[in-house]
Parts: structure tokens; sequence; C-alpha cells
């Protein structure tokens, strides 16, 4: 197995992979700053943008699939005895938005975990009010 190479990996995963990126890049920073300074506006801005990846991800990959699919219909492109190979080589490049777009969720999350420890820690404190009045309070 050769080195990585993000160009390459992004080349394979198509058009796709730069709004899996966008969406999951804008998720990163909106869990960073309700992390950096958490409420619930900050945390459902960061859902938001989550469910938007997920989306992204998912036509991304089923996008490419598809594109999988249309090249292997035709018999003058692929031999039959290639078949396979190509098929198993394009289901491989198919799924490199998922890829992407797990990565991104993952760093999301562990994110969004920090921000949901310093609401707790906040609102233990008693440091945002009785009520939560500024969304600071523990989620329940």
């Amino acid at each position: 197995m050769s080195g990585f190479s993000l160009v390459q990996f992004m080349c394979e995963g198509g058009f796709g992979m730069w709004t899996v990126l966008a969406a999951g890049c804008a998720a990163l920073g909106a869990a960073v700053r309700y992390a950096a300074a958490p409420g619930r506006d900050k945390l459902a801005f960061t859902a938001a943008l989550s469910v938007t990846t997920v989306i992204a991800t998912i036509a991304g990959v089923w996008t490419n699939v598809g594109a999988v699919m249309s090249f292997l219909e035709d018999p003058a492109r692929v031999p039959d005895a290639e078949v396979t190979r190509v098929l198993f080589t394009g289901l491989k490049e198919a799924g490199r938005p998922g890829t992407l777009g797990g990565l991104l969720l993952t760093l999301v999350a562990m994110v969004v975990s920090v921000g949901v420890l310093r609401s707790a820690r906040l609102g233990a404190k008693g440091g945002v009010g009785a009520k939560g009045t500024e969304g600071r309070a523990a989620i329940a």
C-alpha cells in the first residue's frame, strides 16, 4: 500500500466531496463555537449542520454508486473479464464521501461533548441563573 494522498482521496470521491467538506467544516466550526460558549441556540445550529453533513454524505455516496453502475452497464467500456475489478475499484472510490463525512461528524461529536460537559459544569455551579435562562443549563 502506498502513502495516503489527500488530493487523490478528494478526486476519487468526486464533486460530492466538496459539499461534504463544506457542510462538515461548518458543523465543526459551529461545534467549536458551542464548546467555547454553550447555549441551546448554538447546539441547535450545530445539530442542523450535522444533519446537513449526513445528507450531503449520503447524496455523495449514492451519486458515486450511480456513476459506477452507469459506467459498468456499457459492455464497450468494460470487458466482462474486468467487471469485478472495476466494480470494486468504483465502490472503493464511491465510499470516499462516507469516509470524509464520518470523520468530520466524529470530530463534531467529540467537540460537542466538550460543550455538553462545560454546560453541565456551568449549570452545577449556578453560573447561569436559576433556570438556565441563557440555554446553558445541563441538557436534560
